[in-house]
């Protein structure tokens, strides 16, 4: 990017003689370009990201959400809000103002969406009882504070982001007509798609007074309007891209990825790669420091660049104990010793505020109950700064806002000691310093305000999850460190980037989480343009700038996340036909001092089994047994609900079992013919949609994500049928989706077994039972000896073996089939092959027979361990171990 902007400045110097104001979105092209090339232009030439630019011509001043919301706050009247939801103003404020940015950012026609949104509040709230009728709206009121907050702001000449940008805007024709001799040179780094309204208009406005370079673009060219609409065509699924230099590597523990980039790093540095040539994207920046340790233990300096979070941040973890101990103190009157011994072993704590470990030892021998007294802590704390923290009174907001101050001065100056050492910690520090010091304000100021510890709580997890502190240590040898949408100038040889999951690369965008405003009302207004397509784009800008990328991801569910790689990678597999490394032998041996839980199977544990196996007992059942009897216990047993998200693969195998149902049925008890064949391939894709999207209006997230992989997956479906009726094979469809069952006579106990067999047909004569995967297959065929047998139904790694195992014994007693015992069928998989093409994975037992399995074999070889597996199960001697991984 750096040689594109040189470039054009040479280009302007040759060129232009007239007084130059240049602009772009992101601070690095313009510090850039003013470092460089300030001396080279007169003293007029001016140098704005588009941030600064509409503070100077609108006459405001940006505030950051935090004082905006604090502000807010402050005029906020009580009798405008039932009292829990005034009370509540530091859960919904941010939410509001947030919607209040992106009104304005899109600049959405105000009356019309608050007429909107009150419709539809009213309506919701109707009751056809007069007397029970909602008096209260809240949107009612937020329409009023909208205009309120506006008017007050402008009064004091400040202003938030999405005010700033809407208001500069209508400044901007005056500005323009006024400065008609000024020449504007506006760099653009990203596709117009991707920017807001105001962002939009303002480009279209300096395309017509000005010079445009998108430098993203390959060459170099001035944007005009008819360009720029052209550019609106953005990336989308079916976006080429080369991805011969592109490597994909999958470990099982998150930490493992730290070892993985140094690995990485270390053999490009014996290959002679110069560090500055490589730059590092932690995908989740919990991992920042720990990628920094490793590479610094190489000998490489390090280039940061990038944005770190106010909750990534370890001290966040002190002030957040601190918090925890109050609040509990609040409730119980007393604290919870384990809160205490929380805050006071500290990392922070210890160092600066406990140099001996002197209380602790004490308190841990002096005291065995849960809970210590604050006369007791006193006792060894009334000399110490810490003291401050332990005394607060939680229901006087005054005091707790004098002390929280007091507490922090006194550790920021302990801070200062060593400012380089500790420059994050001093940023986070200040910040929240000034952030409780302009509430202090606001409270003192407002008169009847009953707020206690639980608000100050909130409003600092509000200020600590959506504040940043940009954290740059400049080395030009160093290897080069920086966030995912980050701009950076240099164009890199090699770039590695890891946490490459689901929910971090693209991230998880709940609506919820941001805005009050309902999901269909922001894509009909356009209100929100937060969208995978984005990070996808950054992803191919990556990609193509550089010679060499590494996505590493954690393919292990854990604590973290769900261990799901990212849809990203998803699609980069379907369209080309790159593997995943994967890294079995974990870096760090797991030395787990825990011993697995052990459940015995008591009366009503196998009580409730007994009416497990009345009910039924699937394939799937048996698979979670085996994966981890624990699991099953909570799920099976105590019939807890999981807290995971169900899995896109899941997802979309769901919802291509139901695609293939609905093509299919109609050709039930018939020949698949090319009739048959033309029809599903004219009516397929709108069956896709239709199923996507059910009541809504517009595909997109990740059900675009979904639509692309589910077309795909059905089309070669179809296509792989076809080449056999095109060849001269006969395929007669017997049954779409079965439903199965059979009670299996264990001793005494009479066991339903009972599953859904996704397809039986004929192909030529001779019945197959097939069961449909999403998953890549590397393999052709499986072969099943009398060796492995019971292993099948045991080892996890058999799973799809075993399902359908049990769906032919089913099939065998079916009564519906009553000649099925005297026919030998065929068993497969059908999955998808790397290249996308559908295969048909056959599934040979005892392939030394030479021939399709029997009832009679099936009877002697393989059921006697099915029983054994279900009898073990059920058996009260064999209590439920938790399995750990």
């Amino acid at each position: 990017m750096k040689k594109k902007i040189d470039k054009i400045i040479k280009y302007i110097l040759k060129n232009l003689n007239h007084k130059i104001i240049f602009i772009s979105k992101t601070s690095t092209i313009i510090e850039y370009v003013k470092n460089k090339y300030s001396s080279k232009f007169n003293s007029e030439t001016k140098f704005f990201t588009i941030k600064e630019f509409f503070e100077t011509i609108s006459g405001l001043k940006i505030l950051d959400n935090h004082s905006i919301l604090l502000y807010f706050f402050s005029f906020l009247k009580k009798d405008d809000f039932i009292e829990k939801k005034f009370h509540d103003f530091f859960n919904w404020g941010p939410k509001i103002l947030n919607d209040f940015q992106n009104i304005d950012f899109n600049m959405v026609n105000v009356e019309y969406f608050f007429y909107s949104i009150i419709s539809t509040e009213k309506i919701n709230k109707w009751d056809l009882d007069f007397f029970k009728q909602e008096k209260f709206f809240f949107w009612e009121k937020i329409h009023k504070y909208y205009y309120i907050l506006q008017s007050q702001l402008l009064k004091k000449g400040i202003a938030y982001h999405g005010m700033l940008f809407k208001t500069a805007i209508s400044c901007l024709d005056s500005f323009l007509s006024k400065n008609f001799n000024t020449k504007i040179v506006l760099f653009l780094v990203q596709n117009i798609a991707f920017l807001n309204q105001c962002e939009k208009i303002f480009t279209k406005k300096i395309i017509q007074q000005g010079l445009v370079y998108d430098l993203c673009e390959k060459n170099i060219s001035i944007l005009t309007l008819k360009s720029l609409n052209n550019k609106k065509r953005i990336l989308n699924s079916k976006t080429c891209l080369q991805y011969e230099n592109l490597k994909i590597i999958g470990v099982s523990k998150e930490i493992e990825q730290v070892k993985t980039v140094k690995n990485i790093v270390c053999k490009l540095i014996k290959k002679n790669k110069k560090p500055n040539k490589i730059l590092l994207i932690p995908g989740d920046k919990n991992l920042t420091i720990p990628l920094a340790h490793s590479i610094k233990k190489l000998g490489i300096n390090i280039f940061f660049n990038i944005d770190c979070s106010l909750n990534n941040i370890p001290i966040y973890y002190t002030f957040y104990f601190i918090f925890q101990l109050l609040l509990k103190k609040k409730k119980f009157k007393k604290f919870p010793r384990k809160d205490v011994i929380k805050v006071l072993s500290d990392g922070y704590i210890q160092k600066f505020f406990l140099k001996r470990n002197l209380i602790l030892k004490k308190l841990n021998i002096e005291n065995d109950s849960d809970f210590i007294f604050e006369d007791e802590i006193k006792k060894y704390l009334s000399r110490n700064d810490l003291w401050i923290i332990f005394k607060i009174q939680t229901n006087d907001i005054k005091m707790i806002l004098i002390s929280l101050i007091g507490f922090i001065r006194k550790f920021k100056k302990l801070l200062l000691t060593n400012r380089r050492k500790h420059f994050l910690e001093l940023n986070f520090i200040s910040k929240l310093e000034i952030y409780i010091q302009k509430f202090r304000i606001i409270v003192r100021k407002t008169k009847k305000l009953s707020l206690e510890i639980n608000d100050v709580f909130n409003i600092y997890k509000q200020f600590s999850h959506t504040e940043n502190i940009r954290y740059i240590r400049k080395n030009r040898r160093g290897l080069y460190v920086t966030g995912f949408i980050d701009v950076f100038l240099e164009n890199f040889d090699v770039v590695i980037i890891t946490s490459f999951n689901e929910g971090v690369i693209p991230p998880n965008y709940n609506n919820k989480n941001n805005s009050l405003i309902p999901f269909d009302m922001e894509k009909k207004l356009q209100i929100n343009n937060t969208n995978e397509i984005f990070y996808f784009h950054h992803l191919t800008r990556i990609i193509q700038f550089s010679k060499q990328t590494y996505l590493i991801y954690k393919d292990q569910p854990d604590e973290i996340n769900s261990g799901e790689k990212s849809r990203f990678i998803h699609r980069i597999e379907i369209n080309s036909k790159i593997s995943t490394e994967k890294i079995k032998k974990p870096f760090f041996p797991i030395k787990s001092k825990r011993l697995p839980i052990v459940i015995d199977k008591t009366k009503s544990i196998i009580r409730c089994l007994h009416e497990l196996i009345h009910k039924g007992l699937s394939p799937s059942s048996i698979h979670l047994y085996n994966y981890n009897p624990l699991l099953f216990y909570y799920k099976k047993i105590l019939k807890l609900r999981d807290p995971e998200k169900i899995s896109y693969k899941k997802k979309i195998g769901k919802i291509i079992h139901k695609i293939l149902k609905i093509l299919y049925d109609p050709i039930k008890e018939n020949l698949i013919t090319i009739d048959c064949i033309h029809e599903m391939k004219k009516n397929y894709e709108p069956i896709v949609k239709e199923v996507l999207l059910e009541k809504k209006e517009i595909i997109e997230g990740n059900n675009m994500f979904f639509y692309c992989i589910i077309k795909n997956y059905v089309e070669k479906f179809i296509s792989w049928d076809e080449k056999f009726v095109k060849f001269g094979h006969k395929i007669f469809i017997k049954e779409i989706e079965k439903k199965v069952s059979y009670i299996l006579n264990i001793g005494s106990k009479k066991i339903k077994l009972h599953g859904i067999i996704d397809r039986i047909d004929e192909y030529d004569g001779t019945t197959r039972i097939l069961d449909y995967k999403i998953g890549f297959s590397k393999i052709k065929e499986i072969n099943v000896s009398l060796k492995n047998i019971e292993n099948i139904f045991y080892d996890t790694n058999y799973v799809n073996t075993m399902q359908l195992l049990i769906y032919v014994y089913l099939w065998f007693q079916s009564s519906i089939l009553k000649e099925n015992k005297k026919k030998s069928p065929i068993i497969g998989i059908i999955s998808p092959e790397m290249n996308g093409d559908i295969l048909q994975i056959p599934i040979n037992i005892f392939r030394v027979l030479k021939t399709n399995i029997t009832y009679e074999n099936y009877k002697i070889n393989v059921l006697p361990f099915l029983i054994k597996r279900i009898s073990d199960m059920l058996d009260p001697s064999i209590p439920i171990i938790e399995k750990i991984y």
